[in-house]
């Protein structure tokens, strides 16, 4: 499984060798401690992968070389590289080949000149797998030695290509690390500022989020927004969400979004701009509304500390693997999301309504699976159109459903999907339904309502012994009819044809 679920995978193999014996690093000043060491050896996760840390200096100066942890089947580690937070590559080395387990320093060309306060990510490319990591050590911001870490400042992003990683997975620190020197202008945590717009009332409700600012432009500017609404899209009589009648609305005049990418200030209000970058949201009751977001938008689970609404809004997750709109806590209403491997997650407690998501990037390095929509705890599905459209790519790429719900992680509970039109072609199945045997929580699903649903059957043979059946085995998978709380109502094909559970 790919993403942040491939990297769940990990196997705990550190014993005297990878723990005990690691080369500490040269004195140098840089993020982490110079004897800092993995929890986990090698991971058994064998993908390429890019992996680093996203930082911030408290003080201007240089990074001249970059730092990797080399654990016991790290063999594939090819490219170190210093990114600014809107992707630049700053500097890049080749790192030649060594098994020595412990910290190896790379030099860059030349030393980079970085800000006080402005972030960067510092990254390797593995691409093997196999790398050291430890678990549940960066979920919190913090400062250290002279550094800002978000939360959750440990990233990663799958692929053979070099490219910034923004995905994160339980607050994990792969051990990348920098040669840093300060040059002085130390410089207070500046105070977002609330852009002083439309205000609505916030409805508080699981790849992967740099921070970035973007470059005031004072001339206001209209960004080409999607056409005027003519009508959704129709079956059985009933009109379900598309691109025209989701998004910006037409005729919205947008404006560059000048504020802060990692948001601190409650209640603020983003209205009619073009946002280039992820939002990480860091508190509650913000609100996004006719707006461009070219990355995502994001509040975390674990940190508990932010909440969001977005409407009438279209947000790019981009060509990359990454998920538009996410983890926990938000409201999304007539939203148009595009892009990425996962267009929306809904770990915990968000609503999704009157939306449409399709249009997933395809992925040439033939890893991910992709999916539309993914729920696991207290979601609701309202009156959306949903699909998973990304072609199949060799060895493993493409989409696993329009709908998702697996119980690798945690149990699959108190979910409504109701009234949606799910999307033929989107996958093996359309929907998955969070009972599949085998996974560690499959015995706890419990609450899921599958209601009023229209499965396209589309116009692709599927399972030669099947036929049209909106995915090529069926229209769903793993959904126990007889777990705890279990409802499945007036689920339907487009010709009328009912839709059977299939556990």
């Amino acid at each position: 499984m790919a993403g942040a679920a491939a990297l769940a995978t990990i196997a705990v193999t550190a014993g005297a060798l990878a723990i005990g014996s690691a080369a500490a690093k040269a004195d140098t000043n840089g993020i982490f401690p110079d004897d800092l060491s993995p929890r986990i050896a090698a991971a058994s996760d064998h993908d390429s992968v890019v992996l680093g840390v996203r930082f911030a200096p408290t003080q201007s100066g240089t990074i001249s070389a970059l730092q990797y942890y080399q654990g016991p089947k790290d063999s594939g580690i090819t490219t170190a590289t210093l990114w600014s937070s809107s992707g630049t590559a700053l500097a890049s080395a080749a790192v030649p080949a060594n098994r020595t387990v412990g910290w190896h320093t790379v030099a860059l060309p030349k030393p980079v000149a970085v800000k006080a306060r402005s972030t960067y990510v510092a990254s390797y490319l593995a691409t093997k797998g196999g790398y050291a990591v430890t678990q549940h050590v960066l979920n919190k911001a913090h400062v250290q030695n002279g550094f800002s870490l978000p939360s959750n400042a440990g990233v990663f992003r799958y692929g053979r290509s070099n490219a910034m990683p923004t995905s994160t997975y339980k607050g994990s620190n792969y051990l990348a690390d920098v040669v840093f020197s300060a040059t002085g202008g130390a410089v207070t945590t500046p105070t977002p500022t609330p852009t002083p717009t439309k205000t609505s009332t916030p409805t508080p409700t699981p790849t992967p989020t740099p921070t970035k600012t973007s470059t005031p432009t004072p001339t206001p500017t209209t960004t080409p927004t999607p056409p005027a609404p003519t009508g959704g899209i129709t079956a059985l009589g009933q009109s379900f969400p598309s691109p025209s009648t989701t998004g910006v609305p037409a005729g919205t005049a947008l404006t560059p979004y000048t504020g802060p990418c990692t948001i601190q200030t409650p209640n603020v209000v983003i209205d009619a701009k073009v946002v280039n970058c992820y939002l990480r949201v860091l508190a509650k009751g913000v609100v996004i509304t006719r707006s461009q977001i070219n990355g995502g938008v994001y509040a975390d689970y674990n940190d508990n500390v932010g909440s969001f609404t977005i409407s009438d809004s279209l947000v790019d997750a981009g060509n990359s693997a990454g998920t538009g709109i996410g983890d926990a806590y938000f409201t999304a209403t007539r939203v148009h999301v595009t892009g990425g491997s996962r267009s929306i997650n809904c770990y915990a407690d968000c609503t999704v309504q009157d939306s449409y998501v399709a249009g997933q990037y395809t992925d040439n390095t033939g890893v991910n699976h992709e999916s539309g929509i993914r729920v696991n705890t207290n979601s609701r599905l309202i009156h959306n159109t949903i699909g998973c459209t990304a072609p199949d790519v060799a060895p493993d790429a493409g989409c696993s459903a329009a709908i998702t719900g697996y119980p690798d992680f945690d149990p699959v509970q108190n979910n409504v999907i109701q009234n949606n039109l799910i999307l033929a072609g989107s996958g093996g199945y359309c929907a998955y339904g969070g009972s599949t045997a085998g996974k560690p929580f499959s015995g706890q699903t419990k609450n899921i309502t599958f209601k009023d649903n229209i499965w396209q059957r589309g116009t692709e043979m599927g399972d030669g012994n099947r036929g049209y059946v909106c995915g090529w085995w069926g229209p769903i998978t793993s959904f126990d009819i007889n777990a705890p709380g279990a409802v499945w109502s007036n689920n339907r094909y487009d010709d009328g044809t009912a839709v059977a559970p299939a556990n």
